[in-house]
């Protein structure tokens, strides 16, 4: 009667043991071995503790039960989401340490230690949908056993020799005893149909996947596995976008900008060849470029793939944050929402690249030539190229709008300056289009490349023109941030 109450002190000692041991995780080094070992370690306690109930209860007070298991796991769970978030941590700290063009090249033992930590999210959800899709099973079964065939006659609860059975299975044995512990005193019988019946609401429909309806049997460790997943995410980010951070952090104070005529014999002034590409830029694209070797070896593994892509939804939300700060540098709020649909649809370019391609930005045949997810080669496994572009995806639109928002950052820009800023958005926008991912490069790069050269006159005229309301299809809240990207390239520009 007491089960569910007895088992808290002994699943919560095993609990607290399992969390010292993920409390150990504090690095990258042998960080994806240990957390491959240490996510399935409860799974066996909460089958144990599941067979104890039905063994001691037959499928009475089954709330209580199933309320200890989701304590069990989801405390689990929530300890391997903070040992990823202390490696995220790690990694931001490390990038931080660095000194712009001078940061390391990309750590590709540290990529394939951050998806084998992803894989690990992904087998840690995928358990816990296989537990729970067993335990619904046995709860259906706990259900039958409690109508099977019921001992108890009518009126005083006394067996009548005229309705006993030839013959009894363990199952009804268990099931009358367990009536007789855990049930009702006054009427067992329906005490018995009460317990059946709580038992099918927590199993759900028979035969199939259980219904949107029917109540998650461990609501804790669901949410505790989201939050795994995505500290898993944001782990493997910040190891893929580090460098990239990192080189463009103090680009907003380069000397370079303020340059109104060249340096006598400065070759990277507009010599023989023209202006070439700052070193941090070109460390950026390097990296992107890296970066597709890095994770195509993780992405050769069909099992391993196949367990990262259960928690690759919402991947986009990593790299939401340089947006947010673009948008504040810029000096426009949406409403006062960091994320809704407005922010969304100005990171996918949306409704952006027709209308700037008439502006001189991007033009739409050229967002087309600048990637397709479709086109894979003949050899090459669709389900791995796909993987690979979601996560170039993710670091390119946070790469771009880290070097937006540093754009709108630099105080003054000379005539010279700005060749220089158009060179290496040049630059970037062939990567990206070398790439081949689709939606990149984003609109706004060749926008910004096209406002820091316009002639004073037309880019004093287009500001007026939007003043009149000359919007186009763009949104209210995409057009208020073409319009503020204006005023301040205006601005900086003098």
């Amino acid at each position: 009667r007491d089960l569910a109450e007895a088992e808290r002190d002994p699943l919560g000692r095993a609990s607290s043991l399992a969390a010292r041991d993920v409390r150990g995780v504090s690095g990258m080094d042998g960080a994806a071995e240990r957390m491959a070992g240490l996510a399935p370690r409860m799974f066996p306690l909460a089958e144990a503790a599941v067979d104890r109930f039905e063994l001691l209860c037959g499928g009475y007070n089954a709330p209580a039960t199933l309320s200890a298991v989701d304590a069990l796991i989801s405390g689990h769970a929530s300890e391997l989401a903070i040992a990823a978030g202390t490696l995220s941590s790690g990694a931001a700290a490390a990038a931080a340490s660095g000194s712009g063009s001078s940061a390391p090249d990309l750590d590709e033992r540290s990529v394939n230690s951050s998806l084998e930590i992803l894989r690990t999210a992904g087998s840690f959800g995928r358990d816990l949908r296989s537990f729970e899709s067993a335990v619904r099973d046995r709860l259906a079964g706990m259900a039958d056993g409690l109508l099977d065939a019921p001992l108890d006659g009518p009126g005083d609860g006394g067996g009548s020799p005229s309705t006993l059975p030839d013959e009894l299975s363990v199952a009804q044995i268990r099931a009358h005893l367990a009536g007789r512990a855990c049930g009702p005193g006054e009427d067992r019988e329906r005490g018995a149909k009460d317990a059946a019946s709580e038992l099918r609401r927590l199993a759900g429909p028979a035969g199939a996947d259980p219904a949107p309806s029917s109540p998650p049997l461990f609501p804790r460790s669901r949410d505790s596995s989201s939050r795994l997943a995505r500290g898993c995410l944001g782990l493997v980010f910040e190891v893929c976008h580090a460098a990239p951070e990192d080189h463009l952090r103090d680009i907003s104070a380069l000397p370079v900008w303020r340059k109104e005529t060249p340096d006598d014999g400065a070759d990277d002034d507009g010599g023989a060849y023209g202006i070439l590409p700052q070193p941090y830029i070109t460390a950026v694209g390097e990296h992107m470029l890296a970066l597709v070797q890095a994770l195509e070896p993780f992405a050769s593994d069909p099992e391993a793939l196949g367990l990262a892509n259960e928690v690759m939804d919402g991947v986009l939300d990593v790299a939401v944050q340089p947006w947010r700060e673009f948008v504040a540098a810029a000096g426009c709020s949406f409403d006062g929402r960091d994320d809704g649909p407005g922010l969304e649809a100005l990171m996918r370019g949306r409704g952006l690249a027709e209308r700037l391609s008439e502006d001189g930005g991007t033009s739409a045949a050229e967002e087309e030539e600048g990637g397709d997810d479709d086109d894979v080669d003949d050899d090459e496994d669709p389900a791995a190229a796909a993987f690979c572009n979601q996560w170039l995806d993710a670091v390119g639109l946070a790469a771009t709008g880290r070097l937006l928002e540093r754009t709108m950052r630099i105080p003054r820009l000379g005539a010279v300056g700005a060749r220089h800023l158009a060179a290496d958005l040049s630059y970037v926008m062939n990567v990206f289009t070398a790439l081949g991912v689709a939606g990149h490069p984003h609109p706004l790069l060749g926008y910004v490349s096209r406002l820091v050269e316009m002639e004073p006159g037309e880019l004093r005229s287009r500001i007026e023109r939007r003043k009149g309301g000359d919007g186009g299809d763009a949104s209210s809240e995409e057009l208020e941030v073409i319009k503020r990207i204006e005023l301040r390239i205006a601005y900086i520009r003098s």
